[in-house]
C-alpha cells in the first residue's frame, strides 16, 4: 500500500513529460505533437494494465457473491470497459483539436452504458413491483 502512492507519481510525471515534449511540437509540427500524445496515452494505458490483476481477484469476490446471478457482472464489467475505452479515445481526439468528435465518442459511451443497464433497471422494477402487490 505505501508503494502505490510512487506509482501514481510515476504516472503523473510521464503524463508531465509527454505534454513537455508535445507541447513545443504543436507549433512546429502538429502531427507530431498528436503521436507524441497518442504515445504517451498508450504508455500510460500499460500502467494501468498492471492493475487488471487486482481487478481480476475483486471480480472473483464479486463472483462468489454473485452466486446465482452473473449478469449483473457482466453489466458492471461492460460499462466499465466502455466507460474507459470512450475516455480514452476522447482524449486522443480532444487532443488532436476534434472535440466534437471527441463529444460525440463520449455521448454513444453514455447511450451504450445506458442500453447495457437497462435489463438491471428492468429486474430492480419487476422487483419493486412485486414487493409492492
Amino acid at each position: 500500500m505505501g508503494g502505490d502512492w510512487v506509482e501514481i507519481i510515476k504516472i503523473g510525471l510521464v503524463g508531465i513529460v509527454g505534454i513537455l515534449f508535445a507541447a513545443p511540437m504543436k507549433s512546429y509540427k502538429a502531427e507530431y505533437s498528436v503521436l507524441i500524445g497518442i504515445a504517451v496515452c498508450l504508455v500510460l494505458l500499460g500502467y494501468g494494465i498492471q492493475y487488471f490483476t487486482g481487478i481480476m481477484s475483486g471480480i472473483d469476490q464479486l463472483r462468489a457473491y454473485l452466486k446465482n446471478n452473473q449478469s449483473y457482472l457482466t453489466v458492471l464489467l461492460k460499462a466499465v470497459g466502455a466507460t474507459y475505452a470512450c475516455e480514452f479515445c476522447a482524449g486522443i481526439c480532444r487532443d488532436a483539436g476534434y472535440s466534437g468528435m471527441a463529444g460525440q465518442v463520449e455521448m454513444i459511451g453514455k447511450l451504450y452504458i445506458l442500453l447495457t443497464g437497462m435489463p438491471i433497471l428492468a429486474a430492480l422494477l419487476e422487483s419493486i413491483q412485486s414487493i409492492a402487490i
